[in-house]
């Protein structure tokens, strides 16, 4: 009973200490998430990315495959389902310019294609894990809301609207933009519209406020 006493005093004292920095929070979080952003982003071209697929820089030039069976609808990894989804994003990338695609025979009777980075998809590419086209630079222009965790975590949420600069003509393609649908206001962002963010924060002790995650720089498959 009195281990379950201090508990609950400590939960009281957190939730506390989180309305009591609420209550006096001058913070300029449109200056200060813009900061952050083009900390993240210094060149103003690496906003956001999107996966093209499993691939280092030694696996160029590749070609394709096909794999048979049928796909898992459960298996969020499965292999038929990521070498299908590879294979298409290599042939709707290149018809944008940022591969070659060659005809180099068939499997069967499926043609095969074998495909390279061009000296535009070098322009945007980035290997974290995997060969990725990177874009944009966030602009901030409003703050939405400001919230502060009931968990006794410590934790803020900053929302805010924005919209992107350098938005390259590849990714404005809506059969480009499509492939990511779980990539936010994606629609939105690269459309000139403006598109919903958010960082996420936590109180140190002194009640200084340390970004843990914020929205430049994020990778979608």
């Amino acid at each position: 009973m009195i281990k379950q006493t201090k508990i609950n005093m400590m939960l009281i004292i957190g939730l506390l200490f989180i309305l009591f920095l609420a209550g006096c929070d001058n913070t300029d979080y449109k200056t200060r998430i813009q900061q952050e952003n083009d900390e993240d982003n210094p060149t103003g071209n690496k906003s956001a990315c999107v996966s093209v697929g499993y691939l280092a820089p030694n696996d160029y030039p590749y070609t394709i495959k096909y794999l048979a069976g049928d796909i898992d609808p459960d298996d969020r990894w499965d292999k038929i389902k990521l070498n299908n989804r590879l294979n298409l994003r290599l042939s709707l990338f290149a018809k944008e310019g940022l591969f070659t695609e060659e005809a180099v025979g068939y499997d069967g009777d499926k043609p095969l294609y074998r495909y390279d980075l061009t000296d535009e998809g070098r322009k945007y590419v980035d290997w974290w894990g995997r060969t990725n086209f990177c874009f944009g630079r966030i602009v901030v222009d409003s703050i939405r809301d400001v919230e502060n965790s009931q968990d006794g975590d410590n934790l803020r949420r900053v929302y805010f609207l924005y919209h992107l600069e350098n938005i390259p003509t590849w990714i404005q393609n809506k059969v480009i933009y499509s492939m990511y649908p779980g990539y936010g206001d994606i629609e939105a962002a690269v459309t000139g519209k403006q598109a919903r963010g958010t960082h996420y924060y936590r109180f140190s002790a002194n009640g200084k406020l340390t970004l843990i995650r914020g929205k430049s720089g994020s990778y979608t498959l």
